[in-house]
């Protein structure tokens, strides 16, 4: 212990500043990978766990890509005359798709 208080004495303000300012760059650090991938991932085992499937997580961008595709592809058909009020295809062809695969109880993890 009277080691490390030899040492503080002879630190310039600066040093103290950097490594403060060290330590707060990395408790920053973890607390964003917290947010953006072990939040998400942790909550997504939970679901499974219970039962729930759903789509896997995708960092950053989430189902963004495929919403966009399948909302492309709805939009380039016609709407069906024998049933025009059959509208959640076209409206959200992404939730559709999705619970048709994993049926009604399912999850969708939004973008970080």
């Amino acid at each position: 212990m009277e080691e490390a208080m030899a040492i503080l004495p002879d630190a310039s303000p600066w040093s103290l500043l950097a490594g403060a300012a060290a330590m707060a760059t990395l408790w920053w650090a973890v607390r964003m990978l917290e947010w953006v991938w072990w939040g998400p991932r942790r909550v997504e085992r939970a679901l499974r766990a219970q039962g729930l499937r759903g789509t896997q997580y995708r960092l950053l961008r989430g189902d963004i890509k495929e919403e966009q595709r399948l909302m492309r592809a709805a939009l380039s058909k016609p709407v069906p005359m024998d049933r025009p009020h059959h509208i959640v295809p076209r409206v959200s062809p992404l939730l559709h798709r999705v619970t048709e695969e994993h049926g009604m109880y399912h999850y969708q993890l939004p973008p970080a």
